[in-house]
């Protein structure tokens, strides 16, 4: 897939996505944060975005949560499944997942997601 020259549908979007998972795009976290930015919908970034955190390979997972920063940012929402999956990886084995998560992404939860809709582990983290 030549994803310099995607049309950026949101509709299509989600669905490349999904097929460059299925084919191995070596660029399939690319197009992972490439949908965060050109979607709308928390409820369709945030299962894409979880699965490339859910990957082996370093690079994915950091780009996976990139995405999830990035739908934070845009739609102010983050659902209970990816908040849990965040907690979890603040206590990953892998270093730099570690500090990719606590550093970046709870911060940007902490800021453009309203508090009152965060879980009680978040509040207690950030007080």
């Amino acid at each position: 897939m030549d994803w310099a020259n995607i049309q950026h549908d949101p509709t299509r979007c989600a669905d490349q996505v999904d097929a460059a998972f299925d084919r191995g795009d070596p660029l399939v976290g690319v197009a992972v944060i490439g949908l965060s930015l050109c979607h709308d919908d928390a409820k369709v970034i945030a299962p894409r975005a979880r699965r490339a955190i859910a990957s082996g390979k370093q690079e994915l997972r950091c780009q996976g949560l990139t995405a999830v920063s990035h739908m934070v940012r845009r739609t102010g929402e983050i659902d209970d499944v990816t908040l849990e999956t965040l907690r979890l990886l603040l206590r990953d084995p892998d270093p730099v997942i570690r500090e990719y998560a606590g550093d970046s992404v709870v911060a940007d939860v902490w800021i453009f997601v309203p508090h009152s809709r965060l879980p009680g582990w978040l509040l207690r983290l950030n007080s």
